[in-house]
């Protein structure tokens, strides 16, 4: 009974808090929605100076999981392997310009701040890769969609999210084996390709049969069979030493390749709007960000040479797409933010890795980059106008 009792006290603090920190949250995303601004640091902020008042619980823990898994498959869901197929050529240029200028500088400035391998590693993927939910919000409420340099943004976007899925499952591979050797990283390998394969296999030989499962009029009765196939399939990657974040992912590009995509989306992302919020406080609540002193000068010569190199990465990855310099200082421009995955991978790296440095410096940087990248994207058109008008005189 004692036990019971206690149990009883600590769900009611826990919900108490989550409420708290709901309305917290709404007031913020007010403020945030005004200045047009990315929701994404708010969170992570809300979770440090929830920090100082709430330990993180067991069920924050739970409703994290579950934001990072739904986060992630809708991600997924916004991929088909037929636009990626038939759009190949271009995605790959593209997207090997941007892997080759900006995944090299958390690793080499890892290593300099002398930091090992492992823990720069992680570094470099959490400074390559821009935010896709950050960017995709950003195009849709500007009303680019139409702009000549959007297709190429999303195919950078494309190649990013994939090399990043295959990154992190190669990371936890290497992490599980204890050991960055060649035969672990192999190991890691054949796992990561072969559970990626399994899944596009079973979507492309399968998809009829997925269809006639999902085809179920109860909303329901899909709703259940939807987080079933979801959760099962990010754990299954999780029992291989795979993430889970890996799972999630191709469970969404499991369902983007049937007829029940849009009704997926639907049913989803009210769960995934609660749960990813939660999932990016508990980030800034465990983020154990306590010498900003020593942190934030690191965060800053990440700011600093990740921005000129995704400028860069805008002129160069364009090539094939006829784009105006004008069009390429907006694509650079846009490709700025950083959020979602880079916050996935320093997660990994502070829960199975128990690198804490990385979580202090991600937090900096993730604000700072998403707050200018957010500000960038509203004002890339003047800002490349400006520059235009500047060569022209």
């Amino acid at each position: 009974m004692a036990n019971q009792e206690k149990n009883k006290v600590e769900v009611s603090t826990v919900l108490f808090e989550m409420g708290l920190s709901c309305l917290v949250l709404f007031f913020g995303g007010l403020l945030a929605k005004k200045a047009n601004l990315s929701l994404i640091p708010l969170y992570i902020v809300t979770g440090l100076v929830l920090s100082r008042f709430f330990k993180p619980t067991i069920i924050m823990e739970f409703m994290s999981t579950l934001g990072l898994i739904l986060l992630l498959f809708l991600i997924g869901l916004e991929f088909t392997l037929e636009s990626f197929l038939k759009n190949r050529k271009k995605i790959l240029t593209g997207g090997l310009y941007d892997l080759a200028l900006n995944f090299p500088v958390g690793l080499v400035i890892g290593l300099l701040l002398g930091f090992d391998w492992l823990c720069s590693l992680f570094l470099a993927g959490i400074v390559y890769v821009s935010s896709s939910a950050i960017i995709c919000k950003g195009i849709i409420e500007l009303k680019r969609s139409a702009n000549p340099e959007t297709e190429c943004l999303l195919g950078i976007l494309v190649f990013e999210d994939l090399f990043i899925v295959l990154y992190l499952a190669i990371l936890s591979g290497i992490i599980k084996h204890g050991s960055p050797e060649l035969f672990p990283l192999g190991v890691a390998i054949l796992k990561a390709v072969g559970f990626c394969a399994v899944i596009i296999i079973i979507a492309r030989v399968f998809k009829k049969y997925i269809e006639r499962v999902l085809d179920i009029e109860s909303t329901e009765l899909f709703v259940l069979l939807l987080f079933g196939i979801v959760i099962l399939t990010a754990t299954s990657a999780e029992a291989l030493g795979l993430s889970i974040a890996i799972g999630a992912f191709l469970a969404g590009l499991l369902i983007s390749e049937t007829n029940q995509k849009s009704r997926a989306v639907e049913v989803v992302a009210p769960f995934q709007y609660l749960t990813a919020a939660i999932f990016f406080v508990s980030f800034g609540l465990t983020s154990q960000l306590t010498n900003v002193k020593e942190t934030y000068p690191l965060a800053l010569i990440l700011v600093g040479a990740s921005i000129p190199l995704k400028l860069l990465t805008g002129f160069l990855a364009s090539q094939g797409y006829n784009l105006s310099t004008r069009a390429k200082l907006r694509l650079g421009l846009s490709l700025l933010p950083r959020g979602e995955f880079s916050v996935v991978l320093a997660t990994v790296a502070m829960g199975i890795a128990k690198i804490h440095p990385v979580g202090a410096i991600t937090t900096l940087y993730v604000l700072i980059i998403a707050i200018l990248g957010s500000i960038a994207m509203k004002y890339a058109d003047v800002f490349a106008k400006w520059v235009e008008g500047k060569k022209t005189v």
